[in-house]
């Protein structure tokens, strides 16, 4: 965690379920850990027996970050590694080498920052979705989020669905992911509803 410069507090607290739901389906699985940031999914997919786990940012702070939280954790990093790149071009290359996965996690960066930007931020959700579908081994688990407030989560369904149809993949949605319950939703303010999950089965 860094304070001092790193993203919000330096920790996503909201995503505390999340990672608890990913450490369930890890055992055993090839996992994809994307905009990985202090790779802290990736810690509870280790801890959980996964077979393999790759991290990807296009940050070597944060990879760095990650790694120390490896060892921190006493986990060992013989099935863990670091990939500093940019995330959709690693995709489009892994999608060349027919590469494929059991599990694919993405949990980007905020896409929308306003109405205005609400169509080329569903683009970009479409594109990356589709992307990690078409990496999927059949029956592979897909954990996509958006954090983006003004993404309702009814169009980021509907998004991930336009993504499955593109990818030419059957996807059923098997569990429905938010904040964690420290991060309260006002009625006055129904963005403050702004992290959105779905556990996608690729087949």
């Amino acid at each position: 965690m860094d304070i001092a410069t790193g993203h919000k507090t330096g920790f996503y607290l909201d995503q505390r379920d999340s990672r608890l739901t990913a450490g369930k389906f890890a055992k055993d699985k090839t996992i994809l850990n994307c905009f990985s940031y202090t790779s802290t999914f990736s810690l509870h997919c280790a801890a959980n027996d996964a077979k393999e786990v790759i991290n990807v940012d296009v940050s070597q702070a944060a990879l760095d970050m990650g790694e120390r939280n490896l060892a921190l954790n006493g986990l060992s990093d013989a099935n863990v590694s670091f990939v500093k790149e940019d995330v959709f071009k690693l995709l489009r290359r892994y999608r060349e080498e027919k590469r494929r996965f059991d599990m694919i996690i993405l949990d980007p960066p905020k896409f929308v920052e306003s109405k205005a930007q609400l169509t080329g931020a569903c683009r970009g959700y479409k594109d990356i979705n589709m992307l990690a579908m078409q990496l999927m081994n059949p029956g592979g688990l897909l954990l996509t989020f958006s954090c983006s407030g003004l993404m309702e989560a009814s169009l980021f369904q509907k998004v991930v669905a336009d993504a499955a149809l593109d990818a030419k993949r059957n996807v059923y949605f098997v569990e429905r992911l938010q904040q964690a319950a420290d991060h309260p939703i006002s009625s006055n303010y129904p963005e403050g509803y702004y992290l959105k999950g779905l556990v996608c089965q690729v087949e």
